[in-house]
């Protein structure tokens, strides 16, 4: 069987994206999302502004480039778990694997936490975007479990309650400077869900 390649085309148009999203992000950090105009992210990487808006229907959009994917990368990830394994273990072992992005830069990944928090257009955004990762975890969750019948409401609940730890521990982290290592705050907030 042979592997599918992306064309050209594909890989120039994944490339234009990701520079987009990649400068995009950095102005935002650098002098804020509302002082930063889609001119002053284009225009460096000689991107007509009509094109940012086949990429991007908005700024917002942008910032959360990456989001879509990893939801893609976390359903696999949860799929994949031991056929054994608890529901909620498996939840809570599949978003524990995020906290790689959070350990290969955590300069960068506190600038993130308090972008979106500082920002209200971003902190509603994020509240939809983690919706439907929330949906796409369930629904896989309850693929996963197949014969033993989880019924979605309450793979939604488990998801639910994973990412509303996720969520909690992430503020503690984050009301603390983010200068503590996270991956003992998460494992306390999942700890806690346990005992629920």
């Amino acid at each position: 069987m042979t592997e599918k390649h992306p064309s050209l085309r594909e890989r120039h148009k994944q490339s234009t994206r990701t520079d987009l999203s990649n400068f995009g992000l950095e102005l935002f950090l650098k002098q804020g999302f509302a002082n930063t105009t889609i001119e002053q992210i284009v225009e460096p990487l000689g991107i007509a502004r009509r094109t940012f808006f086949r990429y991007f229907k908005t700024k917002e959009e942008l910032v959360f480039a990456w989001h879509a994917e990893k939801t893609v990368e976390l359903v696999e990830v949860l799929k994949s778990r031991p056929a054994k394994e608890r529901p909620l273990d498996a939840v809570c072992a599949t978003m524990a694997t995020t906290l790689k992005r959070y350990d290969a830069n955590p300069e960068l990944a506190f600038a993130l936490v308090r972008l979106l928090k500082e920002t209200p257009a971003l902190l509603a955004k994020e509240c939809e975007k983690r919706m439907d990762r929330e949906l796409a975890l369930a629904a896989a969750l309850v693929e996963r479990e197949g014969k033993q019948g989880l019924i979605p409401l309450k793979a939604r609940i488990i998801v639910g309650a994973v990412t509303s730890a996720w969520m909690a521990a992430l503020d503690e982290w984050y009301a603390d400077g983010g200068q503590a290592d996270l991956r003992p705050i998460m494992a306390s907030a999942f700890a806690l869900v346990h005992e629920l």
